[in-house]
């Protein structure tokens, strides 16, 4: 039978024998020596038969490759390699073949929510976009970069109509993502996570802290080193001890601008606390009016960069998804990449990735 149109033949053009590694026996390893011939097919020319003992191009049979794919679940591919005494090429290719088989039968239909973020690959500011299936809690898409060539491909690769079926899209506030789900999902609701709206508020508290210390005298700083984690922290992270520290640090005379900004942070994460959408909305249009009252310049930058994401802020207390599970399956990726020291494949770390978060096996 010809592996490529399934045609059936009674002759064949030559045969070899070929060595086959199977499941090992108490301690004993089996070989398995297999005739395997070429067929003349007259629409594909001369090409080898198709069996149901071992896959094209494998050098063990079936059950061997599914126990070698069922090792390196918990193992790495040198580990499995050398318990089963065979070439890590093996393990690694008998993996690859598996997984693709089972990414050929993943149900894609049906998605209508999705999470996009991206997860360092290596160093160099090099990074894979994950594309998240929020219902189900699985990634169905690795790739490779974070620009809008990267949204683009998966979009091709997803379909037009699948893609027509997706309502919401979290994501972390990154241009090139919102640039281009506007063109290929202009329906979707785009929904920033409250994470990274809340997290420039961080960084201007900083600035503020680095441009009254950079103000002060040199006996003067002394009272604000060491005060940045403390600003930073969430007022309900924070210990007895600390609390002190800060009470005294915010009651400094000097430090009007920098209290000022500590208590509007608070209260903004009280706004995206709010699960009642038009408190939420009523809430966020009266701290911006006091932000701006306040007259400190990184606060004022900060209210104007909420003025220009107020959509998928607004999506944001309607829907109250966020980014949460992408973020957690950034961690795997990271811990994947940490047991292995590193990848020199991606699209084999691509394919781990999918293995992983993807809840491609039954167990999952």
């Amino acid at each position: 039978m010809c592996y490529r149109c399934r045609a059936v033949f009674t002759g064949y053009h030559d045969r070899t024998l070929v060595r086959l590694r199977d499941l090992d026996i108490a301690s004993h390893r089996v070989y398995l020596w297999m005739p395997r011939h070429r067929v003349d097919c007259p629409r594909d020319g001369v090409c080898r038969e198709a069996t149901h003992l071992a896959r094209r191009g494998a050098r063990c049979t079936k059950r061997f490759e599914k126990l070698l794919f069922t090792l390196t679940k918990d193992m790495t591919v040198k580990a499995v390699a050398t318990l089963q005494g065979v070439d890590w090429e093996m393990v690694k290719n008998a993996e690859v073949r598996y997984i693709a088989g089972l990414l050929r039968k993943r149900d894609l239909d049906k998605i209508t929510d999705l999470g996009i973020d991206e997860v360092s690959e290596k160093k160099g500011h090099r990074y894979l976009t994950l594309v998240t299936d929020i219902r189900r809690r699985r990634v169905i898409w690795v790739g490779r970069r974070n620009d809008r060539a990267v949204i683009r491909a998966f979009f091709r690769w997803f379909g037009k109509k699948r893609s027509r079926r997706i309502r919401r899209v979290v994501i972390d506030m990154h241009d090139p993502y919102e640039l281009e789900l506007r063109v290929r999902c202009p329906r979707a609701s785009l929904i920033y996570d409250h994470f990274h709206v809340i997290k420039p508020m961080g960084v201007a508290i900083d600035n503020i802290r680095r441009r009254i210390q950079g103000q002060l005298p040199p006996e003067g700083r002394r009272y604000l080193k060491g005060s940045r984690y403390l600003l930073l922290r969430p007022s309900e992270t924070l210990t007895s001890k600390q609390c002190i520290s800060l009470k005294e640090l915010l009651d400094l005379p000097g430090n009007v601008e920098l209290t000022t900004a500590y208590l509007l942070k608070e209260d903004l994460r009280a706004v995206f606390r709010e699960l009642d959408p038009k408190v939420a909305r009523t809430e966020l249009r009266d701290w911006k009016r006091r932000a701006m009252e306040s007259g400190i310049p990184e606060i004022i930058d900060y209210v104007k960069m909420l003025n220009r994401r107020r959509f998928g802020i607004q999506n944001f207390f309607r829907h109250r998804q966020t980014n949460g599970l992408s973020e957690g399956f950034n961690n795997v990726v990271k811990t994947l990449k940490k047991d292995a020291y590193g990848f020199h494949d991606w699209r084999y770390f691509r394919l781990k990735i999918l293995r992983k978060c993807g809840k491609l096996e039954s167990g999952d």
